[in-house]
């Protein structure tokens, strides 16, 4: 068996060599032009499956498809935005903090969150008010990764009033991890200084 592997592993290390330009690829000549099929399900798949391809040449053309007409389209546009981490899509994700939809609002706090954009505080900090639970946990996790000290005030408000306690152990979680992130940037600051 291991002389198989040995004389395979040539083979294998030129597959692993391969793989990135074959995904990237993959991006470019097959599902980029599949955003603008005329079919709305063949966007959505198109939209989603760029997602994990990693590859930020799809940024642009998923900023793009935010204005599709079908709301799956832009939902799976939002969520490949923000796991493609590119900050470039803040300013296109925040205006879907306001949508009708619940589902849209939530994946942009995600995707908000995933980005970790500092400028996305404030309308973060807004979104802690949207009547919907998801949202708001979604909101409340957000503003987590993103660590800023600016969300404390508002996080311990959302503490005090709301009733759910469920809401409340996101909260109590998020305050740790501005806490964690803040102890993490001291840390820096004195081996820089």
């Amino acid at each position: 068996m291991q002389n198989t592997y040995i004389l395979f592993k040539p083979l294998i290390s030129l597959w692993e060599r391969m793989l990135p330009p074959l995904k990237y690829a993959t991006t470019r000549w097959i599902l980029l032009p599949k955003l603008k099929s005329d079919s709305a399900e063949m966007r959505s798949y198109a939209a989603q499956a760029l997602e994990s391809m990693g590859d930020t040449q799809a940024v642009l053309p998923l900023i793009d498809a935010l204005q599709d007409s079908d709301g799956t389209v832009r939902r799976f546009a939002i969520s490949s935005l923000g796991a493609l981490r590119d900050v470039r899509a803040a300013e296109s994700l925040i205006p879907f903090l306001d949508d009708m939809e619940p589902d849209m609002r939530c994946a942009a706090a995600v995707a908000l969150g995933d980005l970790r954009a500092a400028h996305s505080v404030d309308p973060l900090i807004a979104a802690l008010n949207d009547p919907d639970r998801s949202v708001c946990s979604a909101t409340v996790i957000a503003l987590g990764k993103i660590g800023s000290r600016r969300a404390i005030g508002p996080l311990n408000e959302l503490s005090r009033t709301t009733d759910s306690e469920w809401l409340r152990r996101y909260v109590s979680e998020t305050l740790h991890q501005i806490e964690e992130h803040e102890d993490k940037n001291e840390s820096y600051s004195e081996v820089l200084y």
